[in-house]
């Protein structure tokens, strides 16, 4: 990606965390329209961290937060949304006592997007669970109905907190198809434990470890070498 082209999202000299204990310090990242780019780390280096203060869930102690060439720190998780930069969460939190339908349909009505079809292209399963209550939908249905739901709205960049965690490897190799016809829609950066996955998705790693951002690989035979994982 040419550094010339102006980054949809841009972070520079972060420092976050929660109340008076700093997680983050001083992350700087860069990630452009079309990209693939993960986070990698071992568990506690400040992964979800760094992803709730960039939807707004946590105002960072200092730094800046670009998102299409805006300043978006401190402005509500919903106002974040709405611009166009969605969270997928890590606990996989549906309204379990509604429908996939139903699910769906508060979705759309944040976003006035109710073109479900164009959704369905990339996770057609959904389409037969529709009237299925999403509290009895397995790990990998609701990840599914999750993406789903970020999906709505035409969003420029979604951040996924480990959407694999807790998946059959069947289920991981589906979700690896449908990240690659995703990316061609909107840029996605995604925190991922399974290496072998990021190998096959990413155009970018970074790795992250006790609150720092310690490698950028963006070479392509690097990461398909695992280079990165030296950094963990």
């Amino acid at each position: 990606m040419e550094e010339s082209k102006t980054p949809l999202l841009r972070v520079r000299n972060l420092y976050s965390g929660y109340g008076n204990l700093k997680v983050l310090f001083d992350i700087t990242m860069d990630v452009y329209s079309g990209e693939v780019i993960c986070l990698v780390g071992r568990n506690g280096a400040g992964k979800t961290t760094l992803f709730r203060t960039l939807a707004g869930f946590l105002k960072p102690f200092s730094g800046e937060i670009l998102f299409k060439q805006k300043n978006v720190v401190g402005n509500f998780p919903f106002e974040i949304a709405l611009s166009g930069l969605k969270y997928v969460h890590q606990d996989k939190q549906v309204f379990s006592d509604l429908t996939v339908r139903e699910n769906l349909e508060l979705a759309s009505y944040a976003t006035k997007d109710y073109d479900w079809d164009r959704v369905f292209t990339y996770l057609p399963k959904l389409k037969v669970l529709l009237q299925r209550k999403a509290g009895l939908l397995s790990g990998g249905e609701k990840q599914m109905l999750l993406i789903a739901m970020a999906l709505l709205g035409r969003p420029s960049l979604v951040l996924m907190d480990e959407p694999t965690e807790g998946l059959a490897p069947h289920l991981i190799q589906d979700l690896t198809q449908v990240f690659k016809e995703i990316r061609k829609e909107t840029t996605l950066c995604i925190v991922e434990q399974n290496l072998p996955m990021v190998t096959q998705i990413a155009d970018k790693v970074y790795s992250m470890k006790e609150g720092k951002i310690v490698a950028e690989t963006s070479n392509p035979e690097e990461i398909r070498a695992l280079v990165f994982e030296k950094y963990l």
